[in-house]
């Protein structure tokens, strides 16, 4: 014989009376287990309802996680309080099993039915791990027998199994997302010169663990007036990268200024969204946050860490402490990379003038005109020479002359647009990078810099030796192919300008 589940549309077999949870979890995610054994529980009591209900921890209430039932009103989204359960509250609350072979009251007093049915006789099984009741009902009189009584409490095992075993899965489950965040947190390559890749894979693995739409890193610019989202996680965020916002707005500034952390499972106000940066952040509504300060030392900020969700959340302390140890280990990585960052700098720079030494200039060099030759646009090199700078090294102390080098490469900083790179090649000569630049435009910028370095800083050394700024240019792809040619074609420039020309004190002529 065969009994046919209305619920589900399996075919029960009673040989499954007592089936073991390996069995089901082989072949059933819980949620189907617990859906055959409810229509399995409903036919072998010929119940009118077999219904399931579990304590929800976060919303203080019993909630319908399985049923069978033979009923069109039954609320699938039914939960409710202790209190506000009637017989399966009492049952829940006391811990008891409870059996009613005859009442007369309403069907509300079983809150999962929308309309009253006429109900005759109740069976209840408290579960106690995790908390919850097991239940059957029927329009008939004293049907449950002590038989029926015995078979509930061995159905009520069964389920109790089914869940621990959905409980270890889960804890399972969230161990391996630990360690995945643990390895991610320490997988920053020795050799990377760029962090935002290993920030988005620590985002997304965090995200996945809190269970959060979104999560961010956001870093202080200009001194730390600004902040600016540098890695994100979830579409939530997502147009919010590289923009900048004000550092005392918002949730992220709040965190930002005081340099503390924030966790916020629920937020309260229903008709204030809150924002994290600025009113006009156009992120929608947000329902939980935890943000913590990534803090290098006491007196300097690395800036905030911040995951979000559209809904409330239930976030453990177990899991706020499992993210507070992950911000921890993330900024002790970031940390070295700042310094290695830092520390590769100072090697590429002129240790007077503060822009880049020969190497590093070349290096770049290559770098930009192996990508202008993909994007197919052009890349200017310029050369400036001090002409009579040996002669000055003679005559001034050590200390003036790296002063003047200084004004020299302040002078050409302020003068040229930011985009343009600067190095300093020797004493008296310094290099200029024009990336997408007019012929014109180059000229124009080399002219205009030379003559404030004649005027701001040459003209001003009284009884010295006369100087002199000139210049010259290459351009590829117009003068050269590579950067050997275009080294070869600015200096050649630079050579022709000073024979042509001697006596102006400031040249002006380019390739």
């Amino acid at each position: 014989m065969r009994y046919d589940s209305t619920r589900t549309g399996m075919a029960i077999e009673p040989l499954l009376l007592y089936p073991s949870v390996p069995h089901l979890q082989v072949h059933m995610s819980v949620d189907r287990q617990l859906d055959y054994i409810t229509a399995l529980l409903s036919n072998c009591l010929d119940a009118y309802t077999a219904a399931l209900f579990l304590w929800d921890d976060r919303s203080k209430h019993l909630t319908l996680r399985a049923f069978h039932s033979l009923s069109k009103h039954i609320n699938p989204d039914a939960q409710f309080s202790l209190e506000e359960g009637g017989l399966v509250g009492w049952a829940a609350k006391n811990n008891e099993p409870l059996s009613i072979d005859h009442f007369d009251r309403d069907t509300k007093i079983l809150p999962y039915y929308q309309s009253d049915e006429n109900i005759k006789s109740f069976l209840a099984f408290p579960l106690e791990q995790p908390k919850g009741v097991l239940c059957v009902d029927s329009k008939r009189q004293y049907v449950f027998t002590n038989k029926d009584q015995k078979l509930l409490s061995g159905f009520a095992t069964v389920v109790g199994n089914a869940l621990s075993a959905e409980r270890a899965s889960h804890h399972h489950q969230r161990q391996r997302q630990l360690l995945t965040l643990w390895r991610r947190a320490d997988a920053l390559p020795a050799d990377s010169d760029d962090p935002v890749p290993y920030l988005t894979r620590l985002l997304d693995s965090a995200c996945q663990y809190l269970q959060a739409d979104s999560g961010l890193v956001a870093v202080p610019i200009k001194e730390g007036q600004f902040l600016q989202p540098v890695a994100a996680s979830g579409d939530m965020v997502a147009s919010l990268l590289r923009s900048s916002h004000p550092a005392d707005q918002g949730i992220i500034g709040w965190i930002f200024q005081n340099r503390k952390s924030l966790v916020i499972p629920k937020f309260r106000s229903r008709t204030r969204i809150p924002f994290l940066f600025g009113p006009k952040d156009s992120i929608g509504r947000i329902g939980a946050l935890v943000g913590m300060p990534l803090a290098w030392e006491a007196d300097e900020m690395g800036g905030v860490m911040a995951f979000i969700s559209r809904t409330e959340a239930d976030w453990s302390k177990e899991e706020i402490g499992a993210i507070t140890a992950l911000v921890r280990r993330a900024t002790l990585v970031l940390q070295n990379f700042t310094f290695k960052r830092e520390l590769a700098l100072v090697r590429n720079l002129d240790p007077i003038t503060e822009v880049c030494n020969t190497e590093a200039f070349d290096r770049i060099l290559n770098k930009r005109l192996e990508r202008c030759r993909q994007a197919g646009v052009s890349l200017g090199l310029g050369i400036i020479a001090i002409r009579g700078f040996e002669t000055l090294s003679t005559r001034v102390a050590l200390p003036d002359l790296a002063i003047i080098r200084q004004r020299i490469a302040s002078t050409l900083l302020q003068r040229l647009r930011d985009k343009q790179l600067v190095g300093c090649l020797d004493q008296a000569r310094f290099a200029v990078l024009f990336e997408d630049e007019t012929e014109r435009a180059i000229h124009d910028q080399l002219v205009s810099s030379t003559a404030a370095i004649h005027q701001e800083v040459l003209a001003s050394l009284d009884d010295l030796p006369r100087l002199e700024a000139s210049f010259g240019s290459a351009l590829y792809p117009r003068n050269a192919a590579s950067s050997r040619e275009l080294w070869t074609m600015a200096f050649q420039a630079l050579t022709d300008q000073a024979a042509n020309a001697p006596d102006r004190d400031t040249k002006v002529k380019s390739a």
